[in-house]
């Protein structure tokens, strides 16, 4: 990693679905970045441009139609202050068995991940690509992936290189599977569930103009094939967008049988 990192913050919140501002800002994903940004500290001089960036938040919301909640967890370097959300109106569930928030530090667990392992995930994420024909009137410029089989190449190719000259540590599982000539194809163990399009719009940016992002949600199987580098991975994200909500890698242990 490009330094040791040895905490990395997990928070889980339980939000109030008929909350206004809860669904306010689950349509419009940056004002909720905005919110959470309150539970940690100033960001320095240096980075007062980039705080998210600095403390490592990553955020993934997800509706609990069963439960009528909405589960919103947060990763992030430093542990932190969610307090101020007691002040908020109605934005915590407070009709539920769980606790409605609650935080924990998952590097101990991360660090104990070797190469080899199967692991599921979960990923929200914005699968795009940049133009790079020179004739393109769109030449570098991101344009969003449509087809299922473009997205999950996407996320094939971030498990080689995250970022340029950045591997990501991870692949997908297979499974080999015949087709009508007998043939043996590999296909990835991968489900993608499309989330639309999604509007975002940063009143704090110089631009000040409205962006979109198609949200399309991964979950799956991969195997380690780098440890420092899936670390890396894990506290970095995946993609595009993410103070949008975009990005949190999720992983959890299987059984052998799921293999």
């Amino acid at each position: 990693m490009t330094a040791a990192i040895n905490s990395l913050f997990l928070s889980r919140l339980i939000l109030n679905p008929g909350s206004r501002q809860v669904m306010s800002e689950l349509a419009h994903p940056y004002e909720m970045h905005r919110t959470l940004m309150r539970a940690f500290p100033k960001a320095t001089d240096e980075m007062k441009s980039k705080a998210r960036d600095e403390f490592g938040v990553l955020f993934r919301a997800e509706v609990d139609d069963l439960r009528g909640a909405v589960k919103l967890y947060v990763q992030s370097l430093v542990k932190p202050d969610w307090s101020f959300l007691d002040g908020l109106n109605d934005y915590l569930c407070a009709d539920t068995e769980m606790p409605n928030f609650s935080c924990k530090d998952i590097m101990p667990a991360y660090q104990k991940l070797q190469n080899g392992q199967v692991l599921s995930f979960r990923l929200r994420a914005n699968p795009t690509k940049r133009i790079a024909k020179r004739d393109d009137t769109m030449k570098g410029k991101r344009v969003e992936l449509r087809r299922e089989d473009e997205q999950i190449a996407w996320l094939i190719r971030k498990g080689f290189e995250r970022e340029r000259g950045v591997p990501g540590g991870f692949e997908l599982l297979m499974n080999e599977v015949k087709d009508v000539r007998g043939d043996i194809r590999l296909v990835p163990r991968v489900n993608v569930c499309s989330g639309g399009k999604q509007q975002g719009h940063k009143r704090d940016s110089a631009s000040g103009h409205a962006m979109t992002h198609l949200a399309v949600l991964f979950e799956g199987l991969l195997r380690v094939t780098d440890t420092n580098a899936f670390l890396e991975t894990l506290v970095r994200g995946i993609g595009s967008g993410k103070a949008f909500g975009f990005g949190l890698l999720s992983v959890a242990l299987v059984s052998v049988g799921a293999k």
